[in-house]
């Protein structure tokens, strides 16, 4: 039994901590601040799912029309590549082969011997040509520039007495000649390898289908270890068309 000078202490706070019924009052209001978590991501509006849609729609169109143009265009180029193939493997091609100077002195005429010859493979008509000789610098440091052919192109269907028929493998031609002998001044200088003789021109033709063409042609002789050399093809001015 207790005695009177000891009281039972009542209503006596813990020392140790807040009550459990303050710990779950701290819990709530601090629950009351922070917002509640969205676990689902979230939706597109209306205006940027049409937009998606819209995007979607065009790169489609676009590549559909990307694969129509290269399905239906494909046969015809390779059609217009085929038949450009057959008329370059038919066609006639003039090759110029001029019998060269034989002779390079003073008071001499230079003079070549003309000689087209047909390499290709069908006929071709003569629309006419042209051809001078000259002596230039050596090397040349220019290219010549060309007249058109010596007479009017000539209709193969018309039977123009000028339109000569090259078969293939004939050759034909006529010699050229330079209106002025060589020069003392122009021998020393071909011979102390400072010019050279040169012969440049053009011929045209027709080949089976009438389509023109013209060969551009350019070569020299040049004095080398006391004699004439081959006719050379010069750098530039050679060409097909």
């Amino acid at each position: 039994m207790a005695s009177h000078g000891e009281a039972e202490p009542t209503n006596v706070p813990h020392q140790s901590g807040s009550s459990p019924h303050d710990q779950t009052g701290s819990a709530q209001t601090a629950s009351r601040h922070d917002p509640p978590s969205d676990p689902s991501p979230r939706k597109p509006n209306v205006a940027e799912q049409q937009f998606r849609l819209k995007l979607a729609i065009f790169w489609s169109v676009i590549i559909a029309a990307i694969i129509a143009v290269f399905v239906t265009g494909y046969p015809g180029w390779e059609n217009y590549m085929a038949q450009e193939a057959a008329k370059r493997s038919l066609r006639a091609y003039i090759d110029v082969r001029p019998k060269g100077i034989m002779t390079i002195e003073e008071g001499v005429v230079p003079r070549v011997q003309e000689r087209f010859e047909n390499i290709g493979r069908t006929p071709a008509h003569d629309n006419g040509s042209f051809s001078r000789l000259v002596v230039m610098e050596y090397p040349l440091r220019r290219q010549f520039v060309n007249e058109e052919c010596a007479h009017p192109a000539s209709d193969p269907k018309a039977n123009n007495p000028k339109a000569n028929k090259w078969f293939v493998g004939k050759a034909v031609g006529k010699e050229v000649a330079r209106e002025r002998p060589f020069t003392a001044a122009e021998v020393d200088a071909i011979k102390g390898g400072n010019a050279a003789v040169y012969y440049h021109g053009q011929v045209c033709y027709r080949d089976i289908l009438h389509e023109p063409h013209r060969e551009d042609f350019c070569l020299y002789w040049k004095w080398d270890a006391g004699r004439v050399s081959p006719g050379l093809y010069c750098d530039h001015g050679n060409c097909s068309g």
